[in-house]
């Protein structure tokens, strides 16, 4: 079973019986810090929403994960809010932090106690790509009951020709010298990624994530359907940023 989710090298290191394979990276110590210690420095998003933003929009973050972007906007005292399924997350959270985090995943949206409506919803961190299609959909209808009228989703994903552009491209990064080897590659629609390490313990361990490529006309024609806007914001080679508006009927 294991060997369909990895390529190449990683493909290799799965049938070594010492290694320990790693279901959810995002939990697991070693692979957060490295996505911790990568992701420090990489706040254009964050820069994005805090023009977008002030203290009169009430926002509802989708993937809190480490708090990297609930932190500093709560610094600049924007009023957010986050969920986030993973409760393990929550120790990189202050309390105050923790107390505007619900402990539910994107499937229980309307599970989320809340008493006033948001004026904005975001999802950083390409993180639509974890949900397949039909997961998304649904969150867009449900997402409509917790949004005020005019109220907006913005989010990001990786541009699908760059995901196909690095289809088996490997990556390797030392930190705190500790060899850490990744690299995506394409099956069917979606793309897994793959990340390798050995311990300074000398414990190996093989870690993926099964994402989904999504694209923008997809996008585009479900939400004029369902009563949103749409408007792109910004495309790169590498990542596109949406923005859909809630209308009334």
């Amino acid at each position: 079973m294991y060997a369909d989710y990895f390529f190449g090298t990683f493909q290799h290191k799965c049938k070594d019986t010492t290694v320990q394979i790693i279901d959810d990276i995002y939990c697991e110590p070693e692979f957060a810090r490295f996505y911790e210690k990568l992701s420090t420095g990489d706040d254009e998003d964050i820069k994005t929403y805090l023009e977008m933003f002030d203290s009169e929009d009430r926002v509802l973050e989708i993937g809190t994960g480490n708090g990297r972007v609930l932190k500093p906007l709560l610094r600049n005292e924007i009023n957010i809010y986050g969920i986030e399924p993973a409760i393990e997350m929550l120790n990189y959270l202050s309390s105050e932090e923790r107390s505007r985090v619900e402990v539910i995943g994107i499937e229980d949206l309307m599970l989320l106690k809340s008493s006033e409506r948001f004026s904005h919803i975001i999802i950083p961190a390409t993180s639509i790509c974890l949900f397949d299609f039909k997961v998304f959909a649904t969150f867009l209808l449900e997402a409509k009951s917790l949004l005020k009228d005019r109220g907006k989703i913005i989010f990001d994903f990786l541009n699908p020709t760059w995901i196909q552009d690095n289809d088996k491209s490997i990556t390797t990064v030392k930190l705190d010298g500790q060899l850490f080897i990744s690299g995506n590659f394409v099956k069917n629609d979606q793309f897994i990624y793959n990340i390798y390490t050995r311990g300074a313990d000398g414990c190996k361990k093989l870690g993926y994530s099964i994402k989904n490529i999504y694209s923008i006309e997809r996008i585009q024609e479900y939400c004029q359907q369902i009563g949103y806007t749409f408007c792109l914001l910004k495309a790169t080679d590498e990542h596109i940023l949406m923005e859909v508006t809630k209308h009334e009927p």
